[in-house]
């Protein structure tokens, strides 16, 4: 019984060190274990690089309830205030272009857990659309998507059984010009299987895979009202924390269920 409950808490351990490799999330993770002063442990990962319009989520995987405040240990800034989150629950902020800088954040009842957030505008010529993904998987894992346009992107549907997003665009101009999409890696992966316009079949687009984005450029016209991208997989029906959970509980199962064998059988 003592192997059993190390092998569950190395892989208990094992969450903030893999919720990492997910960065297009913009997930901050709060340790288990972070209550107790003596273990050190403060947000992970401590400083988070971000552009404005990205979706930032605190997620509480301790097993006991945190808060996230803006500003710094008695001297809250203003800008959020999570108010309590229970273990295994989340708090989003979307940041704005006030808060372009450094911004600092900490727990009120922990006051050693500090953090901050690298804050960057959007890349010049790009605009931001949040919340992309929002209405597939798990409704928590989402994103956003900057893009490079003189139409503006005004809605985002993901269609999870045709592994595509569909983008609807709006605005009046007078001659044809590029549509470039960063899209990230864990809202529709590449090879994608296709491009329409206005439910039209088009090869007439190129990708560049970059770290965690590819970048897709689609030529469009005056009269482009929606383009749509299918890929090999869209945002997944569990977020990186509640999918690595899952893993862990079946994984526990197994195990408890070889350990009650081995029981009986001796």
């Amino acid at each position: 019984m003592y192997k059993i409950v190390t092998i569950l808490t190395i892989l208990v351990l094992l969450i903030p060190l893999a919720s990492s490799s997910f960065a297009d999330t913009a997930e901050i993770l709060i340790h288990t274990g972070s209550a107790d002063p003596n273990q050190h442990l403060t947000f992970y990962p401590a400083l988070t690089d971000a552009y404005v319009g990205d979706v930032i989520e605190f997620g509480n995987g301790d097993t006991v309830a945190h808060s996230v405040t803006s500003g710094s240990p008695n001297s809250p800034d203003g800008k959020f205030d999570s108010s309590t989150i229970a273990p295994g629950q989340y708090f989003r902020y979307t940041l704005a272009s006030s808060d372009v800088g450094i911004l600092h954040f900490y727990d009120k009842a922990y006051p050693w857990m500090t953090g901050m957030i690298n804050v960057q505008a959007a890349p010049n010529g790009y605009k931001v659309i949040n919340n992309v993904g929002a209405d597939a998987g798990d409704g928590k894992t989402t994103f956003s998507v900057q893009y490079s346009s003189p139409k503006d992107i005004v809605s985002a549907v993901t269609h999870q059984k045709d592994k595509s997003v569909t983008f609807t665009l709006v605005g009046k101009v007078d001659t044809s010009s590029n549509l470039v999409l960063k899209i990230p890696t864990g809202l529709v992966n590449a090879p994608f299987l296709g491009v329409w316009l206005d439910n039209v079949q088009t090869k007439n687009f190129t990708v560049e895979s970059l770290s965690g984005v590819n970048v897709v450029t689609i030529p469009i016209t005056p009269l482009t009202e929606q383009v749509s991208i299918a890929g090999s997989a869209v945002v997944p029906e569990f977020g990186p924390i509640a999918g690595l959970v899952l893993s862990i509980s079946i994984i526990a199962t197994i195990i408890l269920a070889k350990f009650r064998l081995g029981h009986k059988l001796g």
